[in-house]
């Protein structure tokens, strides 16, 4: 069965589309077409350069689009304007293909209320000092991932690398996303982090690992000791004790 879906005829008069170049004019609508149902596409670059004829690279269709689009994760795309323009303003859960659509984007932890606001409010928040951006989302961050009970320097990485600015020193990195759940990005994080020190040949360990280590070699160490003790006591004979410690 074939798929339709509306195509804005008035797309042609926007100035910012007019600028692009026509291969990525091309690129815009392959998106379009070929994204799910609920404005999802899965990324294959390779596949696109194929189908329209044309070469791509994963950064130049991304920066090209990167206000109209989202990275969620897992080699998908979320287009923001998608849903809003395919189904209205409002999703009605009563309505099946509605209700298959909002099931899609709460698998994907997409709210499109927030997502909407945080596009309209983006440039009002960029209004804000820089510092005070920062201290906003470092406060956020730690109130939210409070409870995931992290090491405090994999939080201050965390933070220090989503606020990291542009070259211009307005855009902080986590504001080019319209889509920023602290908590499953922590949680990528410290799978990241994890990943990478289980490859090291020495893997870094927090206070509390270091005391659990010394506690475990020092009650090994008494243990030891108390066998030694023992054997010297209840055996007289060097093949005894050998014995008595389970030495072969």
């Amino acid at each position: 069965m074939a798929r339709k879906r509306f195509m804005d005829a008035d797309i042609w008069k926007k100035s910012n589309f007019r600028k692009l170049d026509p291969k990525l004019k091309l690129a815009w609508f392959y998106l379009l077409s070929n994204c799910s149902h609920s404005g999802i596409y899965e990324v294959d670059i390779e596949r696109m350069s194929f189908d329209i004829g044309q070469e791509y690279t994963l950064d130049e269709v991304k920066k090209s689009f990167e206000k109209h689009i989202t990275d969620i994760g897992d080699s998908k795309w979320f287009i923001h304007s998608f849903i809003k323009f395919q189904y209205g303003e409002e999703l009605n859960p009563n309505v099946r293909v509605h209700a298959s659509v909002i099931k899609q984007l709460k698998k994907y932890d997409i709210d499109l209320a927030k997502t909407y606001k945080g596009l309209k409010d983006k440039n009002k928040d960029k209004s804000k000092d820089i510092n005070v951006r920062l201290k906003e989302f470092a406060d956020r961050v730690e109130k939210e991932v409070f409870d995931m009970h992290l090491d405090p320097q994999m939080v201050k990485d965390f933070i220090e690398y989503w606020t990291e600015h542009n070259t211009d020193g307005r855009v902080l990195r986590y504001e080019q996303k319209s889509i920023f759940n602290i908590k499953k990005r922590m949680a990528t994080w410290k799978k990241n982090a994890v990943k990478f020190n289980s490859n090291s040949k020495f893997p870094v360990l927090s206070d509390d690992d270091i005391a659990k280590r010394e506690a475990r070699i020092e009650a090994d160490y008494k243990a030891q000791q108390q066998r030694f003790k023992k054997a010297d006591e209840d055996v007289a004979s060097d093949d005894d004790r050998k014995k008595a410690l389970g030495i072969n």
